[in-house]
C-alpha cells in the first residue's frame, strides 16, 4: 500500500471516529434544525439546477432529508445515485424517498424502475474535507469517477464542521468539491484572477 492509501485509511479511521462522536452527542432538535436549507449563497447555483443528484443519509453522515424535502418543494428534480461496481455512479429520479430500497452495502437506492437522470448538481457525503475543497470519501473512488463523468454538474459536500482537517493528501484521480456546507459555514472555490 502507497503511503498516500495509507495516510487516507488512518485519516478515513481517525476522521469516522469523529463524525460519530460528535453526531452522538447531539441532541435530536439540533440533528433536524442542521442542513435543513442551503445557504443563501448557494442557493444562486442551485436556482438554475433542475435535477439534484443527492444521497440519501444514513449514520452520523451529515442528514439530506430535510434538504431533499425544500428541493421537492422548490419542484426540482431528485436523483438518487446507484452504485454499479467500479463504473460511475447512475443517477435515478425518485418522486418519494419512500421508494428508495436497500442497495450497494445496505445503502438506499431507486429500483430499476425509476428513470435515469443526469444530475446538474451532486451533493455528496464525505469522512473528512479541507480548506483547497478536497474530501475524503469512503475509499471507493465511486464519486470521483461519477464527478469526472458529470464534469459539468456543480459537485457539493455535505459534512459536519468536525471533519475538516487541515489537509488531505491528494491522488491524481481525486477531484476536488465547488463548495462544502457544514452546518455552521459555507466555504465555496475560491477562483483565482490575473
Amino acid at each position: 500500500m502507497s503511503d498516500i492509501k495509507q495516510n487516507k485509511k488512518v485519516l478515513r479511521e481517525e476522521y469516522q471516529r469523529r463524525r460519530t462522536a460528535f453526531y452522538n452527542q447531539l441532541d435530536s432538535a439540533t440533528r433536524n434544525l442542521a442542513f435543513r436549507r442551503p445557504p443563501s449563497p448557494l442557493k444562486t447555483i442551485l436556482e438554475d439546477a433542475e435535477t439534484i443528484g443527492i444521497y440519501a443519509s444514513r449514520g452520523s453522515e451529515a442528514p439530506t432529508h430535510r434538504l431533499i424535502e425544500y428541493f421537492s418543494e422548490q419542484e426540482k428534480r431528485i436523483a438518487f445515485p446507484v452504485v454499479l461496481g467500479a463504473a460511475p455512479l447512475e443517477f435515478r429520479l425518485v418522486s418519494n424517498i419512500r421508494l428508495l430500497e436497500a442497495g450497494f452495502m445496505g445503502i438506499a437506492e431507486p429500483g430499476t424502475d425509476c428513470p435515469l437522470a443526469k444530475p446538474d448538481v451532486i451533493i455528496t457525503p464525505m469522512i473528512a474535507f479541507d480548506r483547497s475543497m478536497n474530501r475524503l470519501g469512503q475509499g471507493g473512488g465511486h464519486f470521483d469517477r461519477t464527478f469526472d463523468k458529470y464534469s459539468e454538474a456543480k459537485r457539493i459536500g455535505l459534512a459536519w464542521s468536525v471533519q475538516e482537517t487541515q489537509e488531505l493528501p491528494v491522488e491524481d484521480h481525486d477531484i476536488a468539491l465547488d463548495a462544502i456546507v457544514t452546518e455552521s459555514e459555507l466555504i465555496q472555490k475560491v477562483e483565482m484572477t490575473s
